[in-house]
């Protein structure tokens, strides 16, 4: 996936298979796997919640995200 189409999307967050408490961040240039506390501290209960019914969740591009799972 080009990082042109990833600003496009957005950030997207999927579980990681066969767990409940991770999730795979898909960043433009890398894919990053974080606790589901860490990303609640980052994008919010709303995406948590969104993670729950749907089983992913795209975050806005916007630069306090990447800034903010980069430190992760």
């Amino acid at each position: 996936m080009t990082a042109e189409r990833v600003q496009r999307l957005g950030i997207q967050c999927e579980w990681v298979p066969g767990t409940m408490d991770r999730v795979w961040v898909h960043l433009p240039d890398h894919d990053l796997e974080v606790s589901l506390e860490q990303l609640q501290r980052v994008a919010g209960v709303d995406a948590v919640w969104e993670l729950y019914l749907k089983g992913l969740v795209t975050l806005p591009s916007r630069e306090e995200f990447f800034e903010a799972f980069e430190k992760l």
